[in-house]
């Protein structure tokens, strides 16, 4: 079956790199230490760091055989100072700047990829999620979508065409639970139904969800005082923010009755306190969408199999080089239909 994958490059580099970086950089306990850890990640010949790009190249090889995708795009976030930081100075404020052994790695990785004639994707205004809604958009009622991510935030962009294979810690539970197969390791495909079963809420609300509840992870302040125990109830009952701040401004009285009946703790008084923080973390939260001036058949997966094999040869991965023979053959494919 024909279908579009949409990898998440910027998720799938970071989560391999640090999959693979010595034990010690974890239990050390100075800059020194890390730093000696990292100096240990597997390089090149010449002192290259490419532990991560190695490792991304054996799971997105691995993806593709397993998947067989006929249409392929790969987003990356190449900056944090997008529209986000405009609106919020503190967005993403609390992470660590990358380390020089993993960002140097970004550029090997786009590089292969450009010479292997994957489809790529880059905006120094909008984060990977955001290039990854647009595609998924743009073409799901083409194609099936698929999106191949660590990010949560991608849960948002779930739809009847387009289903999410969220890379989690939970997955095999998750699997276990459902009685699913069929997905990629390490992964969970969430479809509306799943969505709504794990996280009691449709697709859409996870923006909602985030506005009220706040994201550490992007270091979005939400509504102080409201968590989950209030938040997925309110929007089980309300459906988004506006009208929960609607019901709460037209009648306070009736609002905290109807909280009651949900066994809400009153959260007047936060809500109010934080409606600002609320409409602003649902602006950041949600994934903008917009025409990318690319085609389908640009998306089409077609290999440049000898110009993969000289980087895996300069990068010396040796255990990835295949001989022409054995190269994978993919052909061009048309266009498929719907789910």
């Amino acid at each position: 079956m024909n279908k579009l994958l949409i990898i998440d490059g910027s998720s799938i580099l970071t989560t391999c790199f640090f999959a693979t970086v010595p034990r010690e950089y974890y239990y050390g306990k100075t800059p020194e230490e890390k730093q000696a850890a990292l100096s240990r990640v597997m390089k090149t010949s010449n002192g290259i760091c490419v532990n991560g790009v190695y490792t991304a190249m054996k799971s997105l090889t691995k993806l593709l055989n397993s998947q067989k995708p006929s249409h392929l795009a790969v987003a990356w976030d190449i900056t944090r100072d997008t529209f986000r930081r405009r609106i919020y100075p503190e967005y993403k404020g609390n992470r660590a700047e990358t380390v020089p052994e993993l960002k140097s790695q970004f550029i090997l990785m786009q590089e292969l990829l450009e010479e292997a004639n994957i489809q790529q994707f880059m905006d120094a205004n909008l984060e990977a999620d955001d290039l990854i809604g647009s595609l998924a958009k743009q073409f799901e009622q083409q194609l099936p979508t698929y999106i191949y991510t660590k990010d949560q935030d991608c849960l948002q962009l779930v739809s009847d065409y387009t289903r999410l294979w969220l890379n989690t810690g939970k997955a095999d539970e998750l699997k276990k639970e459902y009685n699913v197969s069929g997905i990629p390791d390490n992964c969970f495909e969430f479809t509306p139904m799943y969505v709504k079963e794990v996280y009691g809420l449709d697709p859409i609300q996870i923006i909602d969800k985030k506005a009220l509840e706040g994201d550490t992870s992007d270091n979005i302040p939400g509504v102080k005082g409201v968590g989950e125990k209030a938040c997925i109830p309110l929007l089980q009952e309300f459906g988004t923010i506006e009208v929960i701040y609607e019901a709460l401004e037209d009648d306070e009285k009736s609002f905290k009755e109807t909280c009651k009946a949900l066994g809400v703790r009153s959260p007047v008084k936060a809500l109010k306190e934080g409606k600002e923080s609320a409409f602003m973390s649902k602006n950041l939260a949600t994934i903008r969408c917009k025409n990318l001036e690319v085609t389908l058949d640009e998306l089409t997966l077609v290999v440049n199999e000898i110009a993969l094999n000289r980087k895996y040869k300069e990068f010396e991965f040796k255990s990835l080089v295949k001989p022409a023979q054995e190269a994978p053959k993919l052909m061009v494919a048309k266009q498929g239909s719907l789910f």
